[in-house]
């Protein structure tokens, strides 16, 4: 399978996903396509797989249907459901706001590997100035152009999930919520108990120390019990 035919079947994938998420949460395209303020029959080409959507969308899309967004990237994932707040109007600037936000992050990812416009563009077979226009957030980048522009730069695409607005804090909350559903019922039994609270704290606080600390800890606990 060559790399044209893998981005084909990665669009039809997410447009699968798309649409079986926004049936189960009771939306109508018209109502996404309102929520994204874009024609009905551009989202209808996002659902076909035949139009790329971007990140912003993609989580904006996540939030209107109360599901993660690894839901979304991972169609076979479960998809978990909240309530649904007042912020839909304000979509359309957030996505302008987020577009902006992802060409700065792309523009110091590129920076730090230490490539060029013409080299980025002539990875993805385009012309510099998209590259240019992307990273500027006047024209959003494609989601499958991010996610292969994430491989050749070498960063996550979660780097360039939305944290900060209330879209993103959601998301990010459902997706938590997802991974909280995969733990074993010991393990979460053991974290939704108060009494074992102060072993969590611990375990938190143990994760921030560099690894050398942690050695010496270990060493003078084996010597304790020694």
């Amino acid at each position: 399978m060559n790399e044209q035919e893998r981005l084909v079947i990665r669009r039809k994938i997410l447009g699968i996903a798309l649409q079986q998420a926004r049936e189960r949460a009771g939306k109508t395209i018209k109502d996404c396509a309102a929520l994204l303020g874009i024609p009905p029959a551009r989202y209808r080409a996002y659902e076909a797989g035949r139009r790329d959507l971007t990140l912003p969308e993609l989580e904006a899309l996540a939030w209107f249907f109360q599901c993660p967004l690894s839901a979304l990237l991972e169609p076979d994932r479960h998809v978990a459901s909240l309530s649904e707040d007042g912020m839909a109007e304000a979509i359309p600037e957030l996505l302008t706001l987020r577009h902006r936000i992802i060409g700065l992050i792309l523009r110091q990812a590129r920076e730090r590997a230490g490539k060029s416009l013409r080299e980025v563009a002539t990875f993805l077979g385009c012309t510099p100035r998209r590259i240019r226009a992307y990273e500027s957030g006047e024209r959003p980048i494609p989601l499958v152009e991010l996610e292969r522009l994430c491989l050749y730069l070498g960063v996550s695409l979660s780097d360039f999930y939305d944290t900060d607005s209330p879209i993103g804090q959601l998301v990010l909350l459902l997706d938590q919520v997802e991974r909280f559903r995969t733990l074993s019922p010991e393990v979460r039994s053991f974290v939704t108990s108060p009494v074992n609270l102060p072993y969590l704290r611990l375990a938190m606080r143990l994760a921030e120390l560099p690894a050398d600390r942690l050695r010496h800890i270990a060493e003078d606990l084996l010597e304790i019990t020694l």
